[in-house]
């Protein structure tokens, strides 16, 4: 399977996952300021992405561990982006 298309599936894991944490934590706590919860996607995301062995950069940098770094971010901010556009 193509690696982006993994990195999808990926996105929406750590969306769904961070969505179950966080929809009980908004009911319990609605004042809860939620700024760092991109750090929080973004680590579900490395795991994620680390686990399945995805490197979305692997033909563009040398270095495989920037690459799987820059992964999680797009995994992690690909979770974050699914859920603005579907709150709107």
């Amino acid at each position: 399977m193509d690696s982006l298309v993994i990195a999808s599936f990926l996105s929406l894991v750590a969306n769904r996952i961070v969505e179950a944490v966080v929809q009980p934590l908004k009911l319990k706590f609605p004042k809860l300021d939620l700024w760092w919860l991109i750090y929080v996607t973004w680590l579900i995301g490395g795991v994620l992405g680390y686990a399945a062995g995805v490197n979305l950069f692997s033909e563009y940098l040398p270095n495989v561990l920037i690459g799987r770094v820059l992964t999680a971010i797009v995994i992690g901010g690909g979770s974050n982006l699914i859920a603005d556009t579907f709150r709107k």
